[in-house]
């Protein structure tokens, strides 16, 4: 038999150390001096998963397609949402706190894919007035539950509309037993109130809208009067637990925030950052103030 030459020396030596460092390591491991003779992260290192569920079902769970759908979006666009980063995390923490909830969003746009995602397992809808915009946006996002809906008022007529809807009882809450009786659909006597959206609006109670439209930058944009007035009145009207969580964006502009003052109640005000407004509104109900629905008040849904 041929001796050995220099390769089969070194291989073999190479095994052997191989060899008792794995008996060195066994021998370490089970002694108690082991959490001192071994690196803190070997120990802590957790076992890899078993990966048993079927192939393709790790998709299946609300909300996980959604998520990986407006990541790669958003990953690959150069647009940026319509909301900051700090703006879109005071909305994020109601969501992580309270989702899966029923999120009502004035206004399709570039964040509307966002929005379904963060709300996993919920339920997310849309009313856009732009119909343009409404089969852009539907083409992108087919999955996003989303109506067009059609607006009566004017921006250029909110100063005139916040000077007297006082004088249209169908626009002021009640007091003391009726004060919950303030009616959304079906209103059109009320020039605020979006009185012809789809039945499944007012069928829910919300427990988070957001009022990032419709448009309110020219005069004959619909501007956010009704959407504001509207979000009010669902929410004081709410019958079950809770309260309304009311984001509204872009209260830098004069309409929006003298409508905010208004309806939604600086006294509801939570916080805010940027040009973003959260309101936390309670039902009528259970304010304890039901008679505050008297229309001599300074106003009537504060």
């Amino acid at each position: 038999m041929k001796p050995p030459g220099r390769r089969g020396l070194l291989a073999a030596g190479a095994c052997a150390l191989l060899l008792a460092a794995f008996f060195l390591v066994a021998a370490l491991v089970t002694t108690p001096l082991a959490p001192y003779l071994i690196p803190p992260i070997a120990l802590t290192l957790p076992c890899l998963p078993a990966v048993t569920a079927p192939s393709g079902s790790g998709y299946s769970p609300p909300g996980v397609a959604a998520m990986a759908e407006a990541a790669v979006e958003y990953a690959t666009t150069e647009t940026v949402p319509q909301q900051s980063r700090d703006e879109i995390a005071l909305s994020l923490a109601v969501l992580r706190r309270r989702a899966p909830l029923r999120l009502l969003v004035f206004g399709l746009g570039r964040d509307s894919s966002l929005w379904h995602a963060l709300n996993p397992g919920g339920a997310t809808v849309f009313l856009e007035e732009d119909p343009a915009w409404y089969r852009v946006v539907r083409a992108q996002s087919p999955s996003l539950r989303a109506h067009l809906v059609a607006y009566r008022t004017r921006l250029d007529q909110a100063d005139r509309l916040l000077a007297t809807y006082r004088n249209h009882p169908a626009c002021l809450p009640g007091s003391g037993e009726n004060a919950t009786h303030l009616r959304v659909r079906g209103n059109w006597a009320c020039p605020l109130a979006l009185h012809n959206l789809p039945p499944e609006v007012y069928e829910t109670e919300w427990d988070m809208v957001m009022i990032d439209a419709p448009k309110g930058y020219f005069a004959a944009a619909p501007g956010r009067m009704a959407a504001i007035w509207t979000a009010a009145a669902m929410a004081r009207a709410r019958r079950g637990e809770g309260d309304t969580d009311v984001f509204l964006h872009d209260v830098d502009r004069k309409v929006e925030k003298a409508f905010a003052e208004e309806f939604l109640c600086e006294r509801f005000r939570v916080e805010g950052t940027g040009r973003l407004w959260h309101f936390r509104i309670p039902p009528v109900s259970r304010r304890g103030d039901a008679a505050a629905g008297n229309t001599g008040d300074r106003r009537p849904f504060c």
